[in-house]
C-alpha cells in the first residue's frame, strides 16, 4: 500500500491539493508581478535602490533643490507595471523610452534633432469680475520662436536604479511562494 502524502508533518488529501494547485498556479504569477511592481515603486519613496543595503541615488546638480529625484509628475513611477505574467515567466517593466536611461545611466554623445524653440512672455491683462470689480492678471503669450539646427551634445545621466534583481525582493518572492505552498497543502 502507498504511503500517505504529508507536508510539514501533516497528512494531505491529494485530490484537494491538486485542485488548489490549479488555482494557485493561475494566481501566483500576478502576485509575483505585483510584489515586484510595489518593490520597484518603493525605490522612488526611498530615493535609492535596495539590494542588500540601500544605495542612495546621486543628488542633482549643485544648487538645484526642490522635489524628490526622478519625480516630476510621477509618470516614470506610475509607468511601472506587469507586462506579462505566466507561471514560466513574469516580466515587469515600463513603456517610457527614458526609463532604461535613468535605470542604467548614460554617458554618450546624442544627436538633438532640428526643432523650433518658442519664446514666451508675460503681460498684465485687466478684467472685470462677476461682482463688477476691476482686476489685473498676468497672462503668458508666445513672443516669438526660432529654429534650432540639428547638433550633438554630451549626455551624462547618472545611474539611478529603480528596477532590477534584488536579494531583498527575491526573499519577498520566496515568502509569497512559501505561503502559496501552505495554501495548496491547507496549512
Amino acid at each position: 500500500m502507498p504511503e500517505k502524502l504529508t507536508y510539514k508533518g501533516r497528512p494531505v488529501d491529494f485530490s484537494r491539493a491538486a485542485a488548489r494547485f490549479v488555482t494557485v498556479r493561475r494566481q501566483l504569477p500576478r502576485i509575483w508581478g505585483t510584489v515586484a511592481v510595489n518593490y520597484f515603486k518603493d525605490s522612488f519613496r526611498r530615493q535609492g535602490w535596495r539590494d542588500r543595503t540601500l544605495k542612495k541615488w546621486p543628488d542633482r546638480k549643485k544648487g538645484v533643490k526642490g522635489r524628490a529625484i526622478l519625480i516630476g509628475r510621477g509618470h516614470l513611477r506610475n509607468s511601472i507595471r506587469i507586462e506579462t505574467a505566466t507561471f514560466r515567466r513574469t516580466v515587469v517593466g515600463s513603456n517610457l523610452p527614458y526609463a532604461a536611461a535613468h535605470n542604467e545611466g548614460v554617458q554618450a554623445t546624442v544627436t538633438v534633432r532640428a526643432h523650433t524653440r518658442r519664446i514666451y512672455g508675460r503681460r498684465k491683462e485687466e478684467y472685470v469680475t462677476r461682482a463688477g470689480h476691476n482686476r489685473t492678471r498676468s497672462v503668458r503669450y508666445e513672443a516669438g520662436s526660432y529654429e534650432v539646427r540639428q547638433h550633438t551634445r554630451r549626455m551624462n545621466l547618472p545611474q539611478r536604479r529603480f528596477a532590477g534583481n534584488s536579494e531583498v525582493m527575491n526573499r519577498k518572492l520566496d515568502a509569497v511562494t512559501a505561503r502559496a505552498l501552505d495554501v495548496i497543502f491547507d496549512i
